[in-house]
């Protein structure tokens, strides 16, 4: 896929301007409340990630799993650049899709003071779900404490250009939903935490069974986890996210399906 192109901005639209204080004028809107929560929990509780490697996944249920796509990665090093997804992506017609977006600021190389990028990064992450008629959009970003609040309002932003029946995902950090909780007022439907590739402070557990401590309600309806690292306790009735970290395959997906039902039914 050539790289995305940013849609132009609308034009300025006619108002009446007797009808409004001046006031009013300089507030922006506040983000529309969104019943995306609710279409959520009517999606297929588990999903496949296919992040950027070719997939076919013809042969999945649908009706068993949602697909969480990577759409397009947006680069905020030494300006703005924007790859979208290069490898094919073959699902059965009527999958749930899921459009997500890796936002990467390394530190020391990522300048985020400019006040048009958050709309800018908002319009891109809008325009990649267009691409396909997602039924959702997941963010993926790793944000610095220093980064928090361009996020928080690249978010805000997004929340006003999709349509209300579109749900806002996050992955999420664990240590997010343990003990920090700055993303509790964003408008998000959900946070997932991130249970593999978490850094030096937790290294791979060996054994799955392993718990971590939740107190964030935004997280509390889902896990993400990966099929080469120990699982952690989980909830089963809670939306699952998996991801693979090769190309997703028969013999990858009838393991999983194994995994899967002994985890649920313990001998």
């Amino acid at each position: 896929m050539s790289r995305l192109r940013k849609n132009a901005a609308p034009l300025a639209i006619t108002v009446c301007l007797s009808l409004l204080s001046a006031t009013a004028l300089l507030v922006a809107p506040p983000p529309r409340k969104s019943p995306g929560r609710f279409h959520l929990a009517t999606f297929p509780k588990d999903t496949l990630w296919a992040w950027e490697r070719p997939d076919d996944l013809r042969g999945i249920d649908r009706a068993r799993f949602a697909v969480a796509y990577l759409a397009a990665t947006i680069r905020l090093a030494g300006g703005l650049s924007v790859d979208g997804r290069r490898q094919p992506l073959l699902v059965p017609p009527g999958t749930v899709l899921i459009s997500v977006v890796r936002i990467e600021a390394p530190a020391g190389s990522s300048d985020l003071g400019d006040p048009e990028l958050p709309r800018k990064v908002a319009e891109i992450i809008a325009a990649a779900r267009r691409l396909r008629n997602a039924s959702a959009v997941q963010v993926d970003f790793d944000a610095r404490r220093s980064q928090r609040a361009f996020y928080r309002d690249v978010l805000m932003d997004l929340r006003r250009r999709l349509p209300d029946s579109v749900p806002i995902s996050v992955t999420a950090l664990a240590s997010w939903c343990a003990g920090d909780d700055w993303i509790s007022k964003l408008p998000i439907e959900e946070a997932v935490p991130m249970y593999f590739r978490m850094g030096p402070d937790h290294p791979p557990a060996e054994r799955p069974g392993w718990s971590y401590p939740i107190r964030e309600p935004l997280c509390g309806g889902a896990a993400g986890i990966s099929t080469d690292e120990a699982w952690p306790r989980i909830d089963f009735r809670n939306r699952l996210y998996v991801f693979h970290p090769r190309s997703w395959n028969r013999v990858a997906l009838e393991n999983l399906e194994r995994e899967m039902s002994h985890d649920q039914n313990p001998s």
